[in-house]
């Protein structure tokens, strides 16, 4: 069964405009399930007929020797004879075309009336190869495993629907400044919520994974994605004779999620030189392994000068690394588990609009995250217990009285509040309806 994807509703303002589009994320993540829903899409609601779309796919060599020799022939050779509504060709695996930007560019100059979507399971190919070519010309997308929202779809229709209605509240407050009001107390929904929650935070949200019917299963699928990341992309991109240092350097990141990277501990642990280390550290961001959060400072070059913290962009790669899928109850990370899957949901949010920071000072007190929206920061703390009222750690407190945001949030394991501190108000929401 074919699952909808909310990527879709990001994409459709722009599928009757000029630019082409790229859809770049890891592999497993579903980009080619999704050219399927798109292609749906435009026939089932913008009425176009199958003969004005094609999906080709670039692992077949013999149409990427054609696409590398010839691109307007090739793009030319699938347009229907009676050419004259738009035609969406997309093509899978681009980043196996050489040269593919200045190609897409002679397409984009030259064939009237066509769109090109092409997805890439690595954004370092895809910026170096489309990026420097196609500015202005093409708008990039990030299709990521399965959100909480998308695993309900999934498992629980119910708890799917009720998590909509309070994630748009919540999501138009943040975005749009619309009043967001909210009723004190415990969530009557909470249970059903966070046995759904940490099962979605243990095994993460590969399309795969997701629909898997057994916990042997999502084992064997989370072991062939790792492997397969390490064969098709990683190791190739890095030009390594032997994984070795890199399964060393992955399993020492996934041992310390949301912690500060100390980079002669991690040299030390994977073999590696500090020079090996960046670039591996590097590879392993543009490929959606894994991605650094530096910590907040006012001055913008401290800021990068500053060793960042590590979080995994799934958490079924991270526990496949970890050998744990134990459940919360079992695990001494649950905290750190969640902390991982807030930054995963924030990240997926605030992608190509606004940076996210974490906050700490020499004597050791922490705010998780500090977003930037709307030219305002605004820090969130993750708080995975059960809550009775509302309770602003020191460490926030901390935050706000040195900064003095206008909003500040606090991610419980089952509770919804609003507190005065100050002149900041700070809003206690479950983590679930993030």
């Amino acid at each position: 069964m074919i699952y909808a994807r909310d990527l879709i509703n990001k994409i459709k303002p722009f599928l009757e405009r000029k630019e082409f589009i790229a859809i770049t994320g890891p592999r497993q993540s579903g980009k080619t399930t999704f050219l399927e829903l798109l292609k749906t899409y435009l026939i089932e609601e913008m009425h176009m007929t199958a003969d004005q779309i094609k999906i080709v796919t670039f692992e077949d060599r013999r149409l990427l020797a054609q696409f590398e020799s010839e691109p307007i022939s090739f793009v030319q050779s699938y347009l229907p004879r009676e050419h004259t509504r738009t035609f969406y060709l997309m093509i899978d695996e681009f980043q196996y075309a050489k040269d593919g930007g200045q190609k897409l560019k002679l397409i984009y100059d030259t064939v009237k009336g066509i769109k090109v979507f092409i997805t890439g399971s690595s954004s370092l190919d895809i910026k170096a190869q489309v990026g420097r070519f196609m500015v202005g010309r093409i708008l990039t997308f990030y299709l990521y495993p399965f959100s909480f929202k998308e695993y309900l779809r999934v498992h629980d229709t119910r708890l799917e629907g009720v998590y909509a209605e309070n994630n748009k509240k919540f999501t138009s407050w943040l975005f749009k400044n619309h009043q967001f009001k909210l009723k004190p107390g415990i969530d009557i929904f909470a249970n059903e919520f966070n046995k759904r929650y940490e099962e979605f935070c243990i095994w993460g949200g590969y399309p795969a994974v997701v629909i898997a019917k057994s916990e042997n299963i999502r084992k064997k699928l989370l072991s062939d994605i790792y492997n397969s990341y390490i064969l098709k992309d990683i190791k190739t991109l890095l030009e390594l004779a032997t994984e070795r240092n890199l399964f060393l350097l992955s399993q020492q990141l996934a041992a310390h999620v949301g912690s500060i990277i100390v980079y002669q501990n991690l040299g030390q642990a994977s073999g590696l030189d500090y020079r090996n280390l960046k670039k591996h550290l590097n590879i392993l961001d543009q490929t959606f392994v894994c991605k650094t959060v530096r910590p907040f400072f006012k001055n913008r070059q401290k800021e990068l000068t500053k060793n960042p913290k590590i979080y995994f962009l799934d958490m079924g790669f991270r526990d496949n690394l970890m050998e744990n899928f134990n459940a919360f109850a079992q695990r001494s990370d649950a905290g750190a588990v969640v902390e991982n899957a807030v930054f995963i949901r924030l990240n997926e949010l605030f992608q190509g609009i606004e940076r996210i920071n974490f906050w700490r000072t020499k004597v050791g007190a922490e705010v998780d995250f500090i977003l930037h929206a709307k030219n305002k920061i605004l820090p969130v703390e993750v708080k995975y217990s059960d809550f009775t009222t509302e309770k602003v750690s020191r460490s926030l407190t901390s935050f706000i009285d040195s900064f003095r945001p206008e909003f500040a949030i606090v991610l419980t394991k089952n509770y919804w509040g609003s507190k005065k501190k100050g002149k900041t108000r700070v809003v206690f929401l479950p983590v679930y309806y993030l």
